[in-house]
């Protein structure tokens, strides 16, 4: 590809999916760190509980 063909619509769409992806990227690992944070401090009860949290989490964020 030349650099004469490159849309620029394209590369506009391309970097804002490509932003769009590192914070999503960057959200998940937030959950992550709240959801083990939570659970090294027992908030939770069991392992199930805490995934639990977890995909509620990603889903009320990341939605």
């Amino acid at each position: 590809m030349q650099i004469d063909d490159i849309n620029p619509q394209e590369v506009e769409y391309m970097t804002k999916a490509s932003e769009q992806e590192k914070e999503r990227a960057s959200f998940e690992a937030l959950i992550n760190y709240v959801v083990q944070s939570a659970s090294d401090a027992q908030m939770f009860g069991t392992g199930e509980s805490i995934e639990t949290a977890r995909r509620h989490l990603c889903r009320t964020i990341l939605s």
